[in-house]
């Protein structure tokens, strides 16, 4: 998957996945352990920013737009059933942003 094209239909797909899980019904049930939730927004955000980047996003730019994206998910998961908005989700995607960052930054 050398070609950006390639790269940018995999980011736009990714997005289009996160948001949809985001929004569907919370299927319920305990997590394995508190903030759980966290820590799938960190890795979901961190695996954006890694996608994002190979489709040719870059720095302040690509992580502004992901982390609006996240806001946005918020906004949007106060008006679905059974989901309800946080500012610590945002700062869980913001986390996962920045190791991405740092992932591609020294690899």
């Amino acid at each position: 998957m050398r070609r950006t094209g390639t790269w940018r239909a995999l980011f736009a797909s990714a997005l289009l996945v996160i948001l949809w899980l985001a929004l569907r019904p919370n299927p319920g049930g305990p997590d394995w352990f508190d903030h759980a939730d966290k820590l799938r927004h960190a890795a979901a955000f961190a695996a954006l920013w890694l996608v994002g980047y190979r489709a040719g996003g870059r720095g302040w730019r690509l992580a502004l737009g992901l982390l609006v994206f996240g806001g946005l998910i918020e906004v949007l998961q106060s008006l679905t059933p059974d989901r309800e908005p946080s500012l610590a989700d945002v700062a869980a995607d913001a986390v996962g942003l920045a190791l991405g960052a740092v992932w591609t930054r020294w690899r």
